[in-house]
């Protein structure tokens, strides 16, 4: 799953990764070949890492989000945008198949107002949904202590599945990626 939300990722900044291996997937009779540029964890502040693409040295925040049993359900990575752009980052959530799209994803800081963005594509791996964070949502994640996010099932429309990410380390590993990006 971290393959191809790194490349959505390098999407979104603009940025284009060199691919060190291949898969292939059978799509309409076809075979869709997918680079997947490997990728090294730099850093870990707090519950943050620092993973860095090897080809490219093009480097983003990562956190595998949990769900209350403790069981993987979801990817959050963060990359800080070129200077001059509407958001200072983009976000990407990946979240398994089975996923109802059309409620996308409700994020949250801490207890502020929930905000929905829609997914923008599934892939074998999951459903991705991308998304600018402003000066003012970034700021409110440093100064937070969680990212609440719901996620809904095809199984259970009516239910929401609560995932947390914690902000235990943000503010650093944020900074650390600024500095490293000038």
């Amino acid at each position: 799953m971290r393959i191809l939300k790194l490349a959505a990722i390098f999407a979104l900044a603009g940025f284009s990764a060199q691919a060190q291996t291949t898969e292939n997937y059978p799509v309409g009779g076809a075979t869709v070949t997918e680079e997947q540029p490997a990728e090294i964890v730099r850093e870990t502040h707090g519950d943050w890492e620092i993973r860095c693409a090897t080809a490219t040295e093009t480097c983003f925040l990562y956190q595998l989000m949990l769900n209350d049993e403790g069981t993987p359900v979801a990817e959050f990575s963060i990359v800080k945008l070129p200077l001059g752009s509407e958001a200072v980052a983009g976000a990407t959530i990946v979240a398994p198949l089975g996923t109802l799209l059309t409620r996308g994803v409700v994020f949250a800081v801490d207890d502020a107002e929930a905000v929905q963005y829609p997914f923008s594509w599934c892939t074998r791996p999951g459903c991705f949904a991308r998304f600018g964070l402003t000066d003012l949502l970034v700021s409110s994640m440093k100064s937070g202590s969680n990212v609440n996010i719901a996620l809904y099932s095809i199984a259970n429309a009516q239910k929401a599945i609560p995932v947390t990410a914690s902000l235990n380390g943000f503010t650093a590993a944020f900074d650390a990626l600024e500095n490293q990006s000038q």
